[in-house]
């Protein structure tokens, strides 16, 4: 799983964008792939005959800068145009040039219209122009990928590592997964295309994969959410029509099988309102710094994320007749 995030963390330019290296990993893997009209990246492995079927849904998000203009001095500016991240002074950046991939350092951004300007090491507009930039070039986060400790404590820090638990965990279920175990529909959405899954979900379950801000200490009645306690299993939420019953499932078959789990009560979240025909759970990973571009996730809970849900499967199958 390490492997996996590190190589979906690496940026190698436009054609080598976020979801093509998505579609390079399930390849081998896959049964049927393909785009629908809007946009969303439909995945199926087929199983045996009979066997159980569920759908999970990956929000895939290529949060990248654009080179708006450049500066007499050298300096690029980039806005982030819909995106509400903003980069941090001192943050390292990699821009697209046609010549190759040019690093830089944020020297100042703008929070409320999502800008920033960007140092390359040129003095002059002509010299960065030289250096393959132009307007348009898109601009990401440098690769930063390693472990925080080692790998025991199983904790890494990396850039924008919210975008890639999901697909991570999807990714690693495909490439896992064995036709006896059941029907798998993956669908890699973009953020901004939500409404219409629910008219996409097929199976007996459905379980969207997302992220919970890791809070140390507990508020009221909720409790706290940790890196490494396992995966924060969404109890309630004002947006997503969670069953209960399959909530309740999830729950007992984790503590029959020794999975480590969390319940999460924290209701507000960045789904729109939802209406489906079958059950929905959100299954959560706790991030530290979840609001900033560098943050830490534990690998431990991404891998009892994908043990639930394949211990979810067998169960399923052992109770068909």
């Amino acid at each position: 799983m390490f492997e996996l995030i590190r190589e979906l963390s690496k940026y190698k330019g436009y054609n080598q964008s976020f979801v093509s290296q998505i579609v390079d990993k399930i390849t081998p893997f896959a049964d049927e792939m393909h785009f629908d009209s809007r946009g969303n990246l439909i995945v199926r492995k087929y199983g045996e005959k009979y066997s159980p079927k569920i759908t999970l849904l990956a929000e895939v998000k290529e949060e990248i800068y654009v080179v708006t203009s450049i500066t007499e001095s050298g300096a690029l500016v980039a806005d982030a145009n819909y995106f509400s991240l903003t980069y941090a002074q001192g943050q390292t950046v990699q821009v697209e040039a046609k010549n190759g991939l040019v690093q830089g350092v944020i020297m100042a951004g703008e929070a409320e219209q999502h800008a920033a300007v960007i140092d390359i090491g040129a003095n002059s507009e002509s010299d960065a122009r030289e250096m393959g930039v132009e307007p348009g070039n898109h601009v990401t986060l440098f690769d930063d990928f390693l472990y925080l400790g080692d790998e025991v404590s199983g904790r890494v820090v990396g850039k924008g590592l919210d975008n890639k638990v999901a697909p991570a965990i999807a990714i690693n279920l495909l490439q896992q997964w064995d036709a006896t175990e059941g029907d798998i529909t993956i669908i890699f959405f973009p953020f901004h295309n939500k409404k219409q899954l629910t008219y996409q979900l097929e199976g007996e379950a459905a379980f969207f994969i997302g992220s919970v801000p890791r809070q140390r200490i507990a508020h009221k009645s909720r409790g706290a959410i940790e890196l490494g306690s396992g995966v924060a299993i969404k109890v309630a939420d004002k947006t997503i029509p969670i069953n209960q019953t399959l909530k309740n499932q999830l729950v007992d078959l984790a503590i029959a099988h020794d999975i480590p789990f969390q319940l999460e009560f924290l209701f507000r979240h960045r789904y729109k309102k939802l209406s489906t025909k079958i059950p929905v759970s959100v299954l959560n990973i706790p991030i530290e710094h979840l609001d900033q571009t560098t943050q830490v996730v534990s690998v431990k809970d991404l891998e009892d994320t994908n043990q639930l849900i394949q211990t979810y499967l067998l169960r399923s199958k052992e109770l068909q007749f």
